[in-house]
């Protein structure tokens, strides 16, 4: 029973950064704050021709095809001279890529919430309240340790961290496009995954640190109240 008990308390240590991090990637991958962001500092609209109520239509569209609200992110725009399809059949493909990736956090997302929940049932009927708090607070310290490695490899070669995580999460290399002619990577340079890499990991920072704050403050609540009443 104690060793069930450690495998349950790993769980839920292990299941706090799962959660975090499926939920802010999900948060970005839905916000269009984000793509607003990025067309008007890396002017878009001049890189590729496009007007940016063509850009917005298009990045809401996007966003719906990664959420899996739409079956094709395809939109038909215009540069002043001829109307054409923004992607291409290899831009395509790699967005479908992205979503299945998109979707992948979202099951993390899911599968995490659940595997919360159970194990925070067993450690509280087998363990307390405080076991619960403690096991959130490794699990906070566990994902700002993780986000902190990855903000640091990122501000010290973010090429090398960006190709990385191309070739473990793509089984081909549809992702190397032509900025002279994919519009893709016209309206989504590197330097916008670079911003949207620290917001991400900054987010995550920001969310563990209240989360750790939050459950240490409770714990003392409950350690107080405890000596109180002895």
């Amino acid at each position: 029973m104690k060793i069930f008990l450690q495998l349950i308390l790993i769980l839920w240590i292990v299941m706090v950064p799962v959660l975090i991090i499926s939920s802010t990637v999900n948060a970005l991958a839905g916000s269009f704050e984000l793509y607003k962001y990025g067309f008007q500092k890396y002017k878009i609209s001049e890189v590729t021709g496009i007007n940016d109520e063509q850009l917005k239509q298009a990045g809401k569209k996007l966003i719906d095809y990664l959420n899996g609200r739409t079956d094709s992110p395809q939109i038909v725009v215009t540069n002043g001279k001829s109307n054409f399809n923004l992607y291409n059949d290899i831009e395509l493909t790699h967005l479908g890529d992205v979503r299945n990736i998109v979707q992948l956090f979202k099951i993390l997302q899911i599968v995490s919430i659940a595997a919360l929940i159970l194990a925070g049932i067993l450690l509280y009927a087998r363990a307390g309240i405080q076991k619960i708090l403690g096991g959130i607070q490794l699990g906070s310290i566990l994902t700002i340790g993780f986000t902190v490695v990855l903000i640091s490899w990122a501000l010290i070669d973010f090429q090398s961290l960006f190709y990385l995580f191309h070739m473990v999460s793509f089984s081909n290399d549809l992702w190397i496009l032509d900025p002279s002619k994919d519009y893709l990577i016209m309206m989504f340079p590197q330097e916008f995954f670079n911003d949207a890499a620290l917001f991400m990991i900054a987010t995550i920072i920001i969310v563990s640190l209240i989360i750790l704050t939050l459950a240490f403050s409770l714990q003392k609540v409950f350690i107080n109240s405890k000596s109180l009443t002895a």
